[in-house]
């Protein structure tokens, strides 16, 4: 036990953990004790691992108790928290068995796990337990293994993948199944499954979001999704399963085990962006003036992580995604290889190329991106911070860490990365320290770190730089991908649409709010009211009853980005009755009077034409400050309203 006790040791040192000399003394002193006056267990016992950790706290306590009781009241809590991180060593020092097949994984331990070079940890330990029916707990430790060492799943994938699974550990331990085959028949399969879909939607959510509610759609719809897969992939090798796992009943496994839930079973996937995750500037401005308070000391009422201030100050100016910051390289800065100005500066103000890990997509192309001097400078001081941090831990001068940002606790080599968790809380503190609400009053959460990425997209994006030089930027695979991240912002939307004036069919500029206007005759829900040389502005649940009579309808408006339409619509009906009236006179010996149905309405729309292409030409004026109303043309004219510009009288 004392050399499983250095070992352990040895083994912390290696990893850059801390040691405690005095903490590992009093465990020592404790386990002797257990040893020498404890039960019969204990006192048989020549390895860490002979006893759970409960149980050696039980034996301590016994010994304890027997010897002198007052001053050594902590040893049992100390060999209860101590104890269990040793065997937690122990366990994979000494299975000699493949790896995927112990209950507990945890690839900081185990480097048997596969794992990328710069992987994202979360939640660090994997704890298969959880799942009580045997059969179904070995087979998912298996094909999770396998989705691994094939690359077809990264580490922060299996944990989201063990929680759907669990969904139906649940589901059979309260309906119960025939083993792996899940029912006898084939006929009773649906039923079953109706009945975990039933569960699953009935299901109160007790946290997120909504909680004290039925559970999202998404949260519904993953678990679905997981089993499917999984008794897919069993099928297909169900053969090789009844050799790996020892089960022989994964051999009935039939076709209709390949594809459990209908389309109608599964809810369907949604993934709508709020209309808040792009951010204002002022909104920017205030998030960049208030940061300091993550650097600034907690005498001054800060929370003294420069850490969390520099990466904040990246993630607002380059758009990565938190852990793309977070796991940068401690050197993560390239030449930029680009052609200089005749006085030797960098075009465009670049000064270099900043290198990051992607962690999310694979194939997006090399991972950099191009970088002024201010980010250059973030860089410098955060890399003299984390220097400063291993020398006052004693780590030999000259040793640059792994990681640009680094945990502060247990990480002496700096072997370790700054932890997503601890960033996440931080910024929830600036949260409620700044309070900042956007300009429609809703508060606005620093927390949601993607925030800061779709801001930076959409500035791209309005900025007009060219969709694929964004895509580039963003390190997407697709010009899909960019167009569902970058989402223009509203107000710049209806700036867009609505910097021509609108003139109605009667000649007036249209009398709604321009919100309004926009919302009324937005393309993706209105796309039938889209006219050739205008809009409709019927509502959508009325039928319009004119036909094509639109230049004498009080509903269509167009405006000046209309206007080669419109031109060439009063060219074409001018040559139309032209050519008509030639025919007609050939025919008749005189032309069409114009009392004639057909040239009275063509008569109507060329007038209307004329005076819409009027109003288009002068709509924009300025006088006075304001822009003049001007009346137009297709409807029946009206009367302007008289206007007493008399003190407290109304129109």
């Amino acid at each position: 036990m004392l050399f499983e006790l250095a070992w352990c040791i040895d083994r912390q040192v290696a990893d850059g953990y801390s040691i405690n000399p005095a903490r590992f003394q009093e465990l020592r002193r404790g386990l002797v004790l257990a040893v020498e006056q404890g039960g019969p267990a204990a006192r048989k016992a020549r390895s860490l691992t002979a006893l759970s950790h409960d149980e050696w706290e039980r034996e301590v306590r016994r010994a304890v108790m027997c010897t002198t009781p007052a001053a050594n009241t902590h040893l049992p809590t100390l060999v209860l928290h101590s104890v269990k991180h040793l065997q937690d060593r122990l366990a994979y020092a000494y299975h000699d068995g493949e790896w995927w097949r112990l209950n507990l994984w945890n690839p900081s331990l185990d480097r048997r796990i596969p794992q990328r070079e710069h992987q994202p940890e979360g939640r660090r330990v994997v704890n298969f337990s959880q799942l009580t029916t045997d059969w179904f707990r070995e087979a998912a430790k298996w094909w999770l293994s396998v989705q691994l060492s094939t690359e077809r799943y990264v580490w922060s994938s299996v944990k989201s993948r063990l929680d759907h699974l669990n969904w139906l550990n649940w589901y059979i331990e309260q309906a119960g199944c025939a083993g792996p085959q899940l029912v006898d028949s084939p006929e009773d399969l649906r039923p079953w499954l109706l009945g975990l879909v039933d569960a699953l939607n009935s299901h109160t959510a007790l946290t997120g979001p909504n909680k004290g509610s039925r559970l999202a759609k998404n949260s519904r719809r993953g678990p679905l999704v997981t089993m499917e897969q999984f008794y897919r992939w069993m099928h297909d090798n169900r053969a090789e399963a009844v050799r790996v796992l020892g089960e022989p009943r994964w051999s009935r496994l039939g076709l209709h085990h390949t594809v459990l839930f209908r389309l109608d079973d599964k809810p369907r996937l949604t993934n709508q962006l709020t209309d808040d995750m792009a951010l204002e500037d002022e909104v920017i401005s205030q998030i960049a003036a208030g940061s300091g308070m993550l650097a600034a000391p907690k005498l001054e009422g800060g929370m003294d992580d420069r850490q969390a201030f520099h990466a904040l100050m990246l993630l607002i100016r380059t758009g990565r995604r938190m852990n793309e910051v977070l796991m940068m390289d401690f050197e993560p800065l390239l030449p930029l290889v680009q052609v200089k100005e005749p006085d030797g500066r960098e075009p465009d103000g670049f000064v270099a190329r900043l290198s990051y890990q992607q962690t999310k997509i694979e194939g997006g192309g090399p991972p950099t991106i191009p970088v002024d001097q201010e980010i250059v400078d973030i860089i410098r001081v955060q890399q003299q911070w984390a220097r400063d941090f291993l020398t006052a831990r004693g780590t030999p001068d000259g040793t640059n860490p792994r990681y640009l940002f680094l945990q502060t606790r247990n990480n002496r080599l700096g072997l370790r990365p700054y932890a997503a968790a601890t960033f996440h809380h931080r910024l929830g503190d600036l949260t409620r320290t700044l309070t900042i609400n956007d300009s429609v009053g809703r508060p606005v959460q620093i927390s949601k770190t993607h925030t800061f990425r779709h801001t930076r997209a959409t500035d791209l994006i309005n900025a007009g730089v060219p969709i694929h030089v964004v895509m580039r930027y963003l390190g997407h695979l697709t010009p899909a991908m960019t167009m569902h991240y970058a989402k223009t912002l509203a107000v710049t939307a209806e700036r867009e649409f609505l910097r021509y004036k609108k003139i109605t069919a009667d000649g007036r500029t249209a009398g709604l709010d321009p919100s309004d206007l926009y919302d009324l005759l937005h393309l993706d829900q209105r796309a039938d009211r889209v006219l050739p040389n205008g809009w409709c502005m019927l509502p959508p649940k009325q039928v319009c009853s004119k036909g094509n009579a639109c230049l004498t309808c009080e509903k269509f408006v167009t405006d000046a980005s209309h206007r080669d339409e419109l031109q060439h619509q009063l060219d074409q009906t001018e040559a139309l009755i032209t050519r008509r009236q030639t025919q007609f006179t050939a025919r008749h010996g005189e032309p069409m009077g114009e009392d004639n149905i057909w040239l009275a309405g063509r008569r109507a729309e060329t007038r209307a034409l004329t005076k819409v292409l009027v109003a288009v030409e002068q709509v924009g004026v300025q006088e006075g400050g304001s822009i003049r109303a001007v009346r137009g043309a297709g409807a029946p004219d009206r009367a302007e309203p008289s206007v007493d510009h008399r003190e407290g009288s109304t129109p």
